[in-house]
């Protein structure tokens, strides 16, 4: 990295950049050897410098095709945040941003148990800090939590996401294993 004063270190400083993100973009090459990138909702595991990034998708498509030919990959993710302009000198304007970035192996997930556990992370991953009633997060028949002011319609319920065999079965997933990623953040001083 050019940029060592942007750099961020440590796997809890790197989760916290991709618990911002929203979207991964993922670079694979098709069979024409033609760079393919495309946008994911994800779900991830980060430890001991390990970033796992699972997706689901249909059974088939170009992102699978992709994935059994050559499952080499890159990923980006990104938050944008203010805009700074230098009204003395336009070219040193920017973006204030934090970004992870990196290149990893693609695998199709076979395995059930895993399928279900990169299924729940990633819907986890996906209602996290989504403003949503607890009603829709509650089973049927289930009693609402309620925040101290009694709201259970204006705040966000913790909720694990569970899967059956049934259900993981109806979706692919893959994941992209990395050992190979940085952070990097241009922060408002």
């Amino acid at each position: 990295m050019r940029r060592k004063d942007r750099e961020v270190l440590g796997d809890e400083n790197i989760a916290k950049i991709i618990e911002q993100c929203t979207t991964c973009h993922v670079a694979m090459v098709d069979d024409a050897g033609v760079p393919y990138v495309i946008p994911l909702s994800f779900g991830y595991s980060l430890k001991d410098g390990i970033l796992e990034l699972y997706f689901h998708c249909a059974h088939v498509g170009k992102k699978l095709d992709c994935i059994r030919k050559n499952p080499n990959v890159a990923f980006s993710m990104c938050v944008e945040n203010r805009i700074e302009i230098h009204k003395d000198v336009y070219c040193k304007s920017g973006r204030f941003y934090a970004s992870v970035v990196g290149q990893g192996k693609a695998e199709i997930v076979e395995d059930s148990a895993e399928k279900r556990h990169g299924l729940s992370l990633l819907m986890e991953r996906q209602a996290a800090g989504e403003p949503q009633s607890a009603h829709a997060l509650q089973p049927s028949g289930s009693a609402q939590s309620t925040h101290a002011s009694g709201s259970a319609s204006s705040m966000h319920v913790p909720h694990k996401f569970e899967f059956t065999p049934a259900q993981a079965a109806a979706v692919t997933v893959f994941k992209i294993t990395s050992t190979n990623f940085t952070g990097k953040a241009k922060s408002e001083k």
